[in-house]
């Protein structure tokens, strides 16, 4: 299989890596390397922090070749008590959230400024929308769930007002930078989040967030 991994560091799946074991090599591009993994031709672009990185990166790894599967896992906010730190969540629905301007009537995302529609491309079914997890969740039935991509973290004050906006059960920070150039090229995907705190509850646990995405990369690497 011909794999795309999206991953921000190299260094948050180093125990991945020791454990098949495999060496990135570096190419032309500095973010973009290549590996072997089992049966897996793995490309993995290191995208950095932020949107507008994830966009250009995964826009110039898809332009290189195509993909049996793009694959993101990264870690995120919990905006929901039930949802425990630590657990994976299968984004199937991504939305910008904290995009747009303060007005005289409150905050206006793109939607509400009629810059954005739900029939704007690559939208599909009324939003930014995974139709690729039927055939995925045979391998991973994560729970599914409704990630935001935001400029700023909530804090305990907006977590009510995004959820009740956006029916959001999480804040991926940057997962629309890499679903939007997926749907716009047709690539076939997964978005998987992991929340290292939730907001509701105020639980953080870092560490278990890191531990449990090399674990889900390593089982899916073997499953695929």
């Amino acid at each position: 299989m011909k794999l795309l991994l999206c991953i921000a560091t190299l260094a948050d799946i180093q125990p991945v890596f020791e454990k098949f074991p495999a060496t990135p090599q570096s190419t032309a591009a500095k973010f973009i390397s290549i590996t072997s993994i089992l049966h897996h031709e793995v490309t993995i672009v290191e995208t950095g922090h932020g949107s507008f990185q994830t966009a250009y990166k995964m826009t110039k790894a898809l332009g290189i070749q195509k993909y049996h599967l793009a694959l993101k896992i990264g870690t995120g906010n919990a905006y929901k008590s039930e949802i425990a730190v630590g657990s994976v969540l299968n984004i199937v629905n991504e939305k910008p959230g904290d995009f747009g301007m303060n007005t005289g009537d409150g905050w206006k995302d793109l939607y509400d400024l009629g810059l954005l529609t739900n029939a704007d491309e690559p939208q599909q079914r009324g939003g930014f929308i995974n139709l690729n997890n039927a055939y995925m969740n045979i391998f991973a039935p994560f729970k599914k769930a409704v990630g935001l991509t935001v400029n700023n973290y909530a804090d305990k004050s907006m977590v009510t007002d995004r959820v009740a906006k956006y029916k959001a059960d999480c804040e991926t920070a940057d997962g629309l930078g890499f679903v939007y150039p997926c749907l716009y090229e047709k690539q076939s995907y997964y978005h998987l989040c992991i929340p290292k705190r939730n907001l509701a509850t105020g639980e953080e646990n870092k560490k278990l967030a890191k531990e449990k995405l090399n674990e889900v990369l390593t089982d899916l690497l073997q499953k695929l």
